[in-house]
């Protein structure tokens, strides 16, 4: 039996698809959104694979090339744009013509692209990560935490080729107010396919050092050069970093999320190392003024404290001279008052014995000379005695007194190593309370010091 089926060859069939595709599709263009999964650049020509996905579920996927010369008309209508939008992972809107090749197959020929269109899918990107951000209740929790005043040990993550991180190492070491840094850098390339990885690793192992910040710089670019600073997973990071974050990516009008989930946002690399050396100055500034008003009042209260002790010093010294002047008089007319009774007192014994012996020295002769010889001298030595006990006792009166005047001398007390100390110009004997961190001025025979009372322990008495 005669084989009744048509047989075309492949050359045929191939023709016959690429007139159908030619007649159908070939005269016209089509704007199609893709994402770029893969691109080359050989010869002067592009060579990309597109695909089309959601939810992380691959759609469609097509090969397309962009030839040279329609290549360079975009060149030259949008500049450099070209080259940052036609990158891997980004969206882009393209104006193609369908071609199929009996040898090659079936591409997407490329005329044009539209740069406003990625443009408007980074904001869109941005936008969601924000609103992701924010649902997991991370998008502010790097400014609940505080950036020290004084914040010396800085980890930089950036490239150290790039302008950028010169001009923050310029900055934070040429200025004339603060210098003193220690800035340990961690590299990592800050745009292109690897940018995100390394900059998430590198964000997580600056949180192993002691560090009190941890600084995040890009130098200027394009849209499409920082639109790597509003990836999810990136901010994520930064907001969840335990160590404050700041930010100086681009120039002024530059917008991303990772400056805004960041614990400050500087609007420059420059402006990110002058934060640090300015909020320094600051506090030395604040300091110093602090420390002139204080040396300024313990100055003036010490000066005060001076003359007060000097007068009374003074008004001592006088009372003293006063009172032993006094007493003196007073011992002297008491010594003359006690001659004087002694003296009258003898006389009067005298006369009285006299009277006796006359009057019985024809009869007891012999008694009267007993008397002149045991009674009358023990008399006399008992009055002796009597008054020098009464001179002694004036004499140690006296010299309590001067003991008395000595002791309460202030400066004989400091010579002996007392010191006398006064919280708020109260002597601390006086006061029941004496808080911590009150000035405590002390005072001693050479020296008045000031100190600060940073602990207070009462001393336990036993019972009597």
């Amino acid at each position: 039996m005669q084989d009744e089926r048509k047989i075309f060859s492949l050359t045929q069939l191939t023709t016959s698809l690429e007139n159908f595709i030619m007649q159908n599709f070939g005269s016209k263009s089509y704007w199609v959104a893709a994402e770029i999964t893969k691109i080359n650049h050989k010869g002067g020509h592009v060579y990309l694979e597109l695909a089309d996905s959601e939810s992380g579920q691959l759609l469609s996927q097509f090969n397309a090339h962009f030839w040279y010369s329609n290549y360079q008309k975009s060149v030259q209508q949008y500049g450099s744009e070209v080259a940052e939008i036609m990158q891997t992972g980004n969206k882009v809107l393209f104006s193609v013509r369908i071609d199929y090749h009996k040898i090659f197959g079936l591409k997407l020929n490329i005329l044009e692209i539209d740069p406003s269109y990625s443009y408007g899918e980074m904001e869109r990107q941005k936008q969601r990560t924000i609103e992701k951000l924010k649902s997991e209740g991370i998008y502010f929790k790097q400014k609940s935490l505080v950036i020290k005043q004084i914040s010396r040990r800085i980890a930089l993550i950036s490239s150290p080729d790039t302008s950028g991180y010169r001009d923050f190492m310029n900055e934070l070491f040429e200025n004339n107010l603060y210098k003193n840094f220690k800035v340990k850098v961690f590299p990592s390339s800050v745009q292109g396919n690897e940018a995100k990885h390394e900059l998430i690793k590198q964000i997580i192992e600056a949180q192993q050092y002691d560090v009190d910040a941890i600084v995040i710089i890009r130098g200027g670019g394009s849209k499409t050069d920082l639109n790597i600073f509003n990836d999810f997973d990136l901010c994520k990071t930064i907001a969840l970093c335990p160590i404050p974050v700041v930010c100086g990516i681009g120039h002024e009008t530059d917008d991303v999320v990772a400056a805004h989930v960041s614990r400050l946002d500087c609007i420059t690399p420059t402006a990110a190392a002058k934060h640090f050396y300015i909020q320094i100055s600051s506090f030395l500034s604040e300091l110093r003024s602090t420390f002139d008003q204080l040396m300024q009042k313990s100055l003036i209260l010490l000066q005060s404290h001076h003359l007060e002790f000097y007068d009374l010093h003074k008004r001592l010294g006088f009372w003293s001279k006063e009172l032993l002047q006094t007493q003196k008089y007073e011992l002297d007319e008491l010594t003359q008052h006690m001659h004087r009774v002694v003296h009258f007192n003898v006389i009067n014994k005298y006369q009285d014995l006299e009277m006796v012996l006359a009057q019985i020295q024809n009869h007891v002769i012999s008694k009267i000379e007993l008397e002149n010889k045991v009674i009358l001298p023990a008399l006399l030595e008992r009055i002796s005695t009597s008054v020098g006990y009464k001179i002694q006792q004036e004499q140690l009166e006296v010299s309590q007194l001067n003991t008395l005047l000595e002791v309460l001398n202030p400066m004989q007390l400091l010579k002996k190593g007392y010191t006398l100390s006064s919280v708020n110009n109260t002597d601390i004997f006086l006061m029941n309370q004496i808080a911590t961190g009150e000035k405590m001025t002390t005072m001693s025979a050479k020296h008045i010091i000031t100190s600060i009372i940073e602990n207070v322990k009462p001393i336990q008495h036993e019972q009597e």
